[in-house]
Parts: structure tokens; sequence; C-alpha cells
């Protein structure tokens, strides 16, 4: 395990590192101070297959974040999901499971498929206005820089992270910032060079695991 792995675990374990990219610093953790009927307990993961797990023969971070922090996460990630085309589901994913937390990452479908980065980062924008109309915390997250044979949408995946980072700043949330995590290390990522294997699945949770 390198230097830049092993202060993610460290820092995990003892919760006194940020993981952020756009919210305010360092602080207690992640609060919900008026959730209406939403449950504290409950965290939704939402997303496309960065979330769903399904490229990886591992559990996916949502597994892996229930057992390091003390809530239930729903795992609502949808394989090749466009953050566009998502934004209603938003909306149903809290009716459906009154989350006080929801954890966005979406985007790199859209990248892929060509969208405008500005369609893209207004898509992001809703999903967090409408968290915030049914107070649920929302945290977005940045991807990590695709590599190898996806190499060519590395340039607007990380213009796409920098409209993430915007959004975090002008809503004032938190940002949990995997294009940082994985510092395009090739033995966190599955041989097609954008999903993150076993290990890098591992350094997704904690990263998010550090939030609360």
């Amino acid at each position: 395990m390198n230097i830049r792995r092993l202060s993610v675990v460290w820092t995990s374990l003892f919760a006194v590192f940020w993981a952020g990219c756009g919210g305010s610093g360092h602080g207690s953790g992640l609060r919900n101070k008026d959730p209406g009927d939403n449950d504290l307990n409950v965290v939704v993961a939402f997303g496309d297959s960065l979330t769903n797990g399904s490229e990886c023969e591992c559990p996916p971070y949502p597994r892996r974040l229930e057992t390091l922090i003390d809530k239930v996460v729903r795992n609502t990630g949808v394989s090749g999901g466009k953050a566009s085309d998502n934004i209603g589901r938003t909306q149903e994913a809290i009716d459906k499971y009154h989350p006080a937390f929801m954890l966005i990452l979406y985007g790199v479908n859209d990248i892929i498929l060509s969208s405008e980065i500005s369609t893209i980062v207004d898509a992001l924008d809703q999903m967090v206005v409408i968290c915030e109309k049914n107070n649920v915390v929302p945290v977005l997250a940045t991807y990590p820089e695709p590599i190898e044979g996806r190499a060519l949408f590395a340039p607007r995946t990380l213009l796409l992270n920098e409209g993430i980072r915007e959004i975090a700043k002008m809503h004032g949330i938190k940002c949990v910032d995997l294009e940082r995590e994985f510092d395009a290390d090739p033995d966190l990522y599955e041989p097609d060079g954008l999903h993150p294997n076993d290990e890098g699945t591992q350094i997704m949770a904690l990263a998010f695991a550090d939030l609360f």
C-alpha cells in the first residue's frame, strides 16, 4: 500500500481528515439539522455503475460504506445512467427511502455520450435543489480520472469535476474528491480504466465514510 492510500485508511479510522472539494472545511461530521420526515439513519447512494458496482466482482461502495458508518445505505445506482436522464429519479429515491443524506455521483456517462458539460452541471444542480427542498442533505463527488482505454474521456471528465466543485461551493455543501483520492493510479481501476476495482471501491467507501 503506497503512502497516499495508507493516509486514506488512517484518516478514515480517526475521522480527522475531510476529503472535500468545495464544501466547508474540517468539522465534526455531516449533519442534517432539519430532516423533516426523513430518517437520520438512512443514506441514499445515487449514481451510475460506479455506485451500482456492476463492473467489479466485489462489494459496491455503498455496501462497504454501511459497514463503516452507523447508518443504512441504500444503493440506487443504475448502470449506464446519465445525469440528465435521472433528475426525476432524485425525487423518486427520496419518496421511497426518506433519507436524511444523499451521495450524488453522476455525469460520466453523459461525458461518454458527448453531452455538453453545462447540461450535465445543470442536471446535477437540479438534483441538489431537489434534495434541499426535501430536507435531504446532498453530497457531491467528483469522478476518478479515466485512464487506459478510457483516457480519451479524461479531459472532459476533469472539466466536469471542476463544475461539480463549483456546484458544491455555490450551495455550500460537502464534496468528496474521488479524482484526488484515485490520482489516476492504475492499481485502483478495473482493466477498462473507468470503473474501480476491489481496492478502488474500498477507497471510495473510505472517502465517503470520512463524511460521517
